[in-house]
């Protein structure tokens, strides 16, 4: 089957996952090599992933770096794919400004993590922490913002139960995370992040805070991973219609949508596009916004109600869109 380049972006998400998780294992286990050391005096007994990344700085260098850049180029897709209808695209404009402003932050978030990484906790105090405080708040509110989106989204497109089911689960690792992090602050605060010898209190509550520090970490490659699911739509959207061997069309709509269907012979199994199709019909919010009557208003089948359905909102999340529709505004 022939896919586009639009087909493969899932795979970016599923990279910022891989270098991130690398980097969290990676800097655990370089800590468990180096026998759970104390790198400065005033370190509790499980340390903060900045003192592991400033003692070997190049691997966190490396793998912050990837992991911002994949990140970035991740929001950058999903925005696109939305844009171009690969997967379900914007109903109403506060979906857009919801997109625009995860990529925006995001780019913020990206950069924090890198200057956090290139300017240690040892040499560069100061400037680590700050940085640090900008890439964990930015990088926040760009996952805030692509929750909101993504629950706006699902309201508009009901027939879509994934789309509902990632956006609960994305709400849910938001929710431990933001929870963690105000564990981490009263933990950190309590101690102002010092555990001197001798201080067993206060070596129990930085210890906390660094668990809390560690587990974020965790949660955040994992919220990196939901990005597939948004994007893996596109996958199927990028089929050309054709046979595994590109020789015959076996989708003649699908085949024509992507002007694969000149100069190649028709499949004795093949489909029309509208036949064995999961049409999604949209919301009664989504219709009263395109001023389109209820499906089934007239009298008129499923199939002659699709051919009236804009392009932000025909075919299914999984499915090709099957039917040609008026042009609307791409938000």
């Amino acid at each position: 089957m022939k896919i586009g380049i639009h087909g493969l972006y899932w795979v970016l998400p599923l990279l910022t996952f891989c270098f991130w998780i690398t980097n969290i294992v990676g800097l655990l286990g370089l800590w468990v090599r180096d026998k759970f050391k104390r790198y400065e005096v005033e370190e509790a007994s499980i340390v903060f992933i900045s003192d592991v990344g400033a003692t070997h700085q190049a691997f966190f260098i490396v793998f912050s770096s990837l992991t911002a850049l994949f990140y970035v180029l991740t929001t950058l897709a999903e925005r696109h794919l939305r844009h171009q209808r690969r997967i379900p695209g914007s109903v109403r404009k506060r979906q857009t400004i919801y997109d625009i402003l995860s990529v925006v932050f995001s780019f913020i978030g990206a950069a924090g993590l890198v200057l956090l990484s290139a300017f240690n906790a040892f040499d560069w105090s100061t400037v680590h922490w700050s940085m640090t405080v900008v890439f964990v708040v930015f990088t926040a509110l760009s996952v805030l913002f692509q929750v909101l989106q993504v629950f706006s989204l699902s309201k508009d497109y009901e027939g879509l139960r994934t789309l509902k089911l990632i956006a609960i689960v994305k709400a849910i690792l938001l929710t431990i995370a933001v929870a963690g992090a105000i564990g981490f602050i009263a933990t950190y605060a309590t101690c102002k992040g010092n555990a001197y010898p001798g201080d067993q209190r206060c070596d129990r509550v930085v210890s906390a805070a660094a668990v809390c520090e560690w587990s974020i970490a965790f949660i955040l490659a994992f919220f990196y991973l939901t990005y597939v699911v948004d994007l893996w739509p596109a996958h199927r959207r990028a089929q050309k219609g054709l046979s595994e061997d590109g020789t015959m069309v076996e989708n003649r709509q699908l085949a024509r949508e992507q002007g694969t269907d000149v100069g190649r012979p028709t499949a004795p199994y093949a489909i029309d596009g509208v036949v064995n199709n999961d049409t999604h019909y949209p919301s009664a919010a989504a219709r009263e916004v395109r001023g389109q009557q209820p499906h089934g208003a007239h009298g008129g089948s499923p199939a002659m109600t699709a051919n009236t359905m804009p392009n932000s909102e025909r075919g299914s999340l999984y499915q090709p869109a099957m039917v040609e529709a008026p042009q609307q505004p791409r938000y």
